[in-house]
């Protein structure tokens, strides 16, 4: 039976700031199953932690990332670095980093990843931007690549399995991070998994969507109280 993972969306956020070390490390004491974080470019060419391209959100400071260096945001905003946030997860977890921004440059990303993988973690991309994705494809074959897409939206109607599944293997994903769905069954993931694909689910904003994603099935879904959820998961599953 496939074990959905239960992922600290940028980090353990309802109980720490978001996209923080203090984030990441607290899902780590709490043993969450992994992080998923989004990750930004600075004008100095940093890889910086940060979900918004600018810092007014979480510091009313309207600040854009891309145009200030890596301590001038720092003076504004507890921002770490990609590096930093490797550095706090443990062997044998998983981390899901979201590429924001275009245009990315990922030589860097190649290079902290395979120190990390080297070590025992486990980690994948995601984005919103095909164009971001297919270069990922190039630098990073080896790792599972997933597209953060809202079917409806994309597709124009709520799609087939076959049709997501056309979908991936034209762009060469290994998968999609699609936005949490009732209609997104066990019967819709287990035939997206029998093509290979890795199937993940975000915008789990209920604990009642989280659980009928893991339900269903699928190998990853991200969420701000994620270790909560899951022992709730497992409570109502023993």
């Amino acid at each position: 039976m496939n074990k959905t993972l239960f992922l600290s969306h940028r980090g353990e956020s309802d109980d720490a700031q978001e996209n923080t070390l203090s984030a990441f490390i607290l899902a780590m004491e709490r043993d969450s199953d992994g992080i998923e974080l989004d990750i930004r470019m600075t004008s100095d060419k940093q890889i910086v932690c940060v979900h918004d391209p600018s810092l007014e959100r979480v510091a009313n400071h309207n600040i854009t990332v891309a145009e200030h260096t890596f301590q001038e945001l720092c003076k504004v905003h507890p921002v770490p670095l990609i590096s930093e946030a490797l550095d706090v997860l443990l062997p044998c977890k998983f981390i899901q980093i979201e590429l924001k921004g275009k245009p990315f440059e990922l030589t860097e990303l190649r290079q902290l990843v395979d120190k990390h993988l080297a070590l025992g973690k486990l980690i994948g991309l995601s984005s919103f931007e095909i164009e971001t994705l297919e270069l990922a494809n190039e630098i990073f074959p080896d790792i599972s690549r997933i597209l953060l897409i809202d079917l409806e939206q994309h597709f124009g109607k709520f799609p087939s399995a076959d049709e997501v599944a056309l979908f991936c293997r034209q762009h060469k994903f290994s998968g999609i991070s699609f936005k949490a769905d009732f209609r997104a069954d066990k019967s819709f993931v287990d035939a997206l998994r029998s093509k290979g694909l890795r199937v993940v689910a975000w915008g789990v904003n209920t604990d009642e969507k989280g659980l009928a994603m893991a339900d269903a099935g699928v190998d990853a879904l991200t969420c701000n109280h994620a270790v909560a959820l899951r022992k709730k998961y497992s409570e109502r599953n023993n």
